[in-house]
């Protein structure tokens, strides 16, 4: 199983905390910050990152496509899941517009990152 290196973008520490302990049970580096500006910083500085999942709102600071943009622009191939609990035909639009691989809805979160994780980086599922 390969692990991967995944860097959670969300202002809710509660959240930032569910969402690493999800992923660290499965071996997986990660790495939190809870801006925009903050995980676009935590970006540059570690090169070997594999997937973001940044929330779509955060107040007073940039949007989650936003983050999502600015990523792609300095890592094309990188993964980036586009988070939130809004009403998901509003949000896929936004998503996709911004350039995010996937959209996850809050609402179903813990089988939701899993299943993508299992959809990106299949070396990384356990045997």
């Amino acid at each position: 199983m390969k692990s991967l290196k995944i860097l959670i973008i969300d202002d809710s520490e509660s959240m930032r905390f569910i969402i690493q302990e999800i992923l660290s049970n499965n071996d997986h580096e990660v790495l939190t910050a809870c801006s925009g500006e903050e995980g676009l910083l935590i970006l540059k500085q570690h090169s070997d990152i594999d997937l973001i999942l940044t929330d779509r709102r955060m107040p007073g600071g940039m949007l989650g496509e936003e983050v999502v943009r600015r990523a792609k622009l300095m890592r094309p191939e990188l993964k980036i899941v586009l988070m939130s609990s809004d009403d998901p035909q509003e949000i896929l639009p936004v998503a996709k517009a911004a350039g995010a691989d996937k959209f996850l809805d809050k609402n179903n979160l813990f089988a939701e990152t899993s299943r993508l994780i299992g959809e990106f980086f299949p070396a990384s599922l356990p045997p």
